[in-house]
């Protein structure tokens, strides 16, 4: 994901650089990658599973299959978003404020403050799967 608010400067050389290298990072540390023999293929986890696995044995074959699941469908969008952000949503005017004031704007702060369902607290996914645990 690209963070718009990322800057850097027209001569800053090393910001530069360092932006790109973030940019090309592959989807995982090479570094934990190890070829056993011709038919296996060993990825070392970053942080141990829940049920303490560390590594995971693939073959080739099955290493390609899991880093294919990163690959977004084509002509298909990769976020979706819903509730007030959803394109339809009768609240996202209000929601999606660019540059204006809520205070200078009643009708915008009277439909965001309008009364309603409070919202969700913030609510983590139950879990994170690293990319060798995808489907």
């Amino acid at each position: 994901m690209l963070d718009a608010a990322v800057r850097v400067g027209a001569h800053d050389r090393a910001g530069l650089e360092r932006l790109l290298r973030y940019c090309a990072r592959p989807p995982f540390a090479l570094e934990r990658l190890e070829r056993l023999d011709a038919e296996r293929v060993v990825y070392r986890l970053p942080k141990p599973q829940r049920d303490g696995t560390t590594a995971l044995t693939l073959t080739p074959l099955e290493l390609i299959d899991h880093l294919a699941a990163l690959i977004p469908p084509p002509r298909r969008h990769r976020h979706r978003y819903h509730g007030v952000l959803a394109p339809n949503s009768p609240r996202r005017a209000a929601a999606v404020v660019l540059g204006r004031d809520l205070t200078d704007d009643p009708s915008a702060s009277a439909e965001l403050a309008a009364p309603g369902r409070a919202p969700a607290p913030n609510a983590r996914s139950p879990a994170r799967y690293p990319w060798v645990m995808l489907p």
